[in-house]
């Protein structure tokens, strides 16, 4: 049996004991704190020179960084390597280290390596690759990546096509606030036969997108109306929201409300508001717009004829691809040859 004095005894080693194994967890912690600080400090210091464009600056601060363990510094190595500041553009390397971070749960990595795959930059296009990575940035709550997702289910990109899925992650999106992602969902729901039980909601959600400013919204539930698909026709509805998104700088819709103004169809006619959205839609590189007014221009249509000006419009619109354009700026050059000199 043991004494009360060597109980005591034991104690006491314990005491001294203890104390020792805490000083050496705390001072574990302490060196583990320095170093992710030592890491944010010099990671900061890359991103003042990348600021002040001092790129080869940022690369070596940052290079240190990554080896302190900072995942923010090793995305904006990737980031340099994949634009070439600083150093030689190489997209091998900026996937390599948009690669490690992204490995290690970096949403930013982890979006950049899904657009990479997606749009085939630098790599090539892999849109099971794209979907996958999408899909790690989304589970963590990275809204364009949600929205990403609910598009590649919607039309079978990397993955089956699923409208149930897309659904999903759309609402989830729309949850967060994407008011986008509520018309996306809205015209899911309008375009399918296999959410027919959901038509009536896309409907409501549709119009609640339109009122809250979403300009693809606003520019669908103006053709909807003006065909008389979905909703009963209603040429005055219809043309209110196609010249809300015109407004707002849309330029498909800025296109077609400047056609309506020429042609009378349902409007007034009326050559100042054409041109003035035609010239919009110009402006945003709209081929269409741009052959439109060449043509106003070719034949002094409710403007001071200018073959100079037409000139210009249908070069653009040509350069565009658009080959009516094209060939009628070999007729006005064959014409007036002095005009495309």
């Amino acid at each position: 049996m043991m004494t009360g004095m060597s109980q005591k005894v034991i104690l006491f080693f314990m005491l001294l004991i203890l104390p020792a194994g805490m000083t050496s967890l705390m001072a574990e912690e302490t060196s583990a704190d320095t170093k992710k600080n030592q890491a944010f400090d010099t990671f900061y210091k890359g991103w003042q020179a990348q600021s002040d464009e001092k790129f080869e600056q940022a690369i070596d601060f940052y290079k240190r960084a990554a080896k302190d363990g900072s995942a923010a510094a090793q995305y904006h190595i990737g980031q340099l390597y994949e634009k070439g500041l600083g150093v030689k553009q190489d997209y091998s390397l900026a996937l390599d280290w948009y690669m490690k971070v992204a490995q290690e749960g970096y949403v930013k990595a982890q979006v950049v390596l899904a657009e990479m795959y997606s749009l085939g930059k630098g790599v090539k296009q892999d849109y099971t690759k794209a979907f996958f990575w999408y899909l790690k940035a989304a589970e963590q709550g990275d809204l364009g990546s949600q929205v990403a997702i609910a598009q590649m289910y919607e039309n079978a990109e990397g993955v089956k096509k699923s409208l149930v899925k897309s659904a999903q992650y759309y609402e989830q999106a729309v949850s967060l606030g994407s008011i986008e992602a509520k018309t996306s969902l809205a015209l899911l729901y309008i375009s399918n036969k296999e959410m027919d039980k959901h038509l009536e909601e896309g409907k409501r959600m549709l119009k609640a997108s339109a009122r809250e400013g979403e300009i693809q919204a606003q520019y669908y539930l103006a053709q909807f109306y003006l065909k008389g698909e979905v909703f009963k026709k209603d040429f005055e509805r219809g043309s209110y929201w196609l010249e809300r998104a015109a407004k707002k700088g849309y330029a498909k819709a800025q296109y077609e409300i400047g056609r309506m103004y020429i042609a009378q169809d349902g409007l007034d006619l009326d050559y100042d508001k054409a041109i003035y959205y035609l010239q919009k839609a110009a402006v945003q590189n709209y081929a269409d717009a741009q052959y439109d007014l060449g043509l106003m221009y070719y034949e002094g249509m409710g403007i001071k004829e200018d073959k100079k000006m037409t000139y210009r419009y249908w070069s653009a619109a040509s350069k565009l691809g658009d080959k009516d354009a094209k060939h009628n700026l070999e007729i006005l050059c064959n014409s007036y040859p002095d005009v495309c000199k």
